[in-house]
């Protein structure tokens, strides 16, 4: 279970081979350390969205298939994980909303307005081979959360980082028909928001109207890149 990582595994042997027959030596290759620039993006992004008042939190890769799909009112292709320990965690998520509807479940009891947003790792399928993106998800819960507030969150943020977009509307069975719309920079789709399906909310004991926004930032990264 302390096998997180494969340095773990290169620490373990270590340790049973025995740090003192180690010979250290320093390594003949003059390097400047540098922050990864897509690492350097992120922060920036977190920083716009904490100065428009939401809070950041951090959720696993790893989720129930079910909260992605049923849930959500979709069937989606998730990447199973073969003998889960448990079935809360039996799929690597897909995409980042239904991870961040957990987190509002669970924090049901805290007050209102509840506005956060998470960038992380999602995990989908093409022609059969796994491939990792970097996502970014907003939901904001209260009272009075819907479709204008969160295209306001998305028009701050592209905004912020120079970056022209179009709006356009969309369908998506887990958003309520005519109050969804996709974002799009220079003809690529990035990104969707509005307001989360009343069943979904059901399906989730959620009380509140919640509306939602996941932008494509491996995607959004790469487009700025090319300018």
């Amino acid at each position: 279970t302390d096998i997180l990582h494969p340095m773990d595994i290169v620490e373990d042997i270590a340790v049973a081979y025995g740090y003192e027959k180690f010979t250290p030596e320093i390594p003949r290759v003059a390097t400047i350390a540098e922050e990864d620039p897509f690492e350097k993006f992120k922060n920036k992004v977190a920083e716009i969205l904490v100065g428009l008042n939401l809070t950041e939190v951090s959720t696993y890769h790893i989720i129930n298939k079910d909260l992605q799909t049923t849930a959500m009112n979709q069937k989606a292709d998730c990447i199973s994980i073969l003998n889960p320990t448990s079935a809360e965690y039996n799929s690597l998520r897909s995409w980042m909303i239904p991870s961040l509807l957990e987190v509002l479940k669970n924090n049901k009891h805290y007050e209102y307005p509840q506005r956060i947003f998470e960038s992380g790792s999602v995990f989908t399928k093409k022609n059969n081979t796994p491939q990792e993106t970097t996502k970014l998800a907003v939901l904001m819960s209260d009272t009075d959360a819907n479709f204008t507030k969160i295209r306001q969150v998305c028009d701050a943020l592209l905004q912020a980082l120079n970056i022209k977009h179009a709006v356009k509307e969309a369908d998506h069975p887990s958003f309520i028909r005519g109050r969804t719309a996709s974002i799009s920079i220079n003809g690529r789709e990035i990104a969707i928001l509005g307001e989360l399906h009343p069943q979904v909310l059901i399906n989730l004991e959620l009380e509140m109207p919640t509306a939602a926004l996941e932008l494509n930032l491996s995607e959004l990264y790469s487009i700025l890149d090319e300018e």
